[in-house]
């Protein structure tokens, strides 16, 4: 649906972040042994494991909707679900002691937001979460902008 003020670019836009989001999310989900087994203490799958595939899935239905529909009511649930999901990301910290690792809340959050590989964990690839976080920030800007354009 084409529009008059510009903002159905803007929509393709914030749509396309959700599924690149998508991609990001399976990537962690197949390449995350930690995710997978909770550093090894549990049996495959995880509930991080599960919750990360539930971020996969909505990103993917709402990118698709996005993108085919250049609605502003899309454009706004992308917004907010957006912004929901980058605050369940950093409210993940909080789930450190479910680890039964003895992390501390600080070492968890190097885990999830760090550049680097976090010693003695099992194989993952570092800054996934970092750039999977940012994508569903990138989301909510991109979505309002789009809004403000109407």
């Amino acid at each position: 649906m084409a529009d008059k003020n510009g903002s159905s670019g803007y929509y393709a836009t914030q749509g396309l972040l959700l599924v690149v989001a998508f991609i990001t999310a399976i990537v962690i989900l197949f390449t995350d042994h930690n995710l997978q087994t909770d550093f090894g203490t549990e049996p495959k799958y995880f509930y991080h494991w599960y919750g990360m595939l539930v971020i996969a899935i909505v990103s993917l239905i709402g990118g698709i909707i996005i993108v085919m529909k250049h609605d502003p009511l899309f454009g706004k649930i992308g917004i907010a679900g957006s912004a929901i999901i980058a605050i369940f990301l950093v409210a993940d910290i909080a789930t450190y002691s479910t680890l039964n690792l003895g992390f501390t809340a600080s070492q968890f959050a190097t885990y999830l937001f760090g550049f680097a590989h976090y010693p003695g964990a099992g194989s993952y690839i570092p800054g996934l979460y970092d750039i999977l976080f940012i994508e569903f920030i990138l989301a909510v800007i991109v979505g309002v902008i789009a809004l403000r354009k109407k």
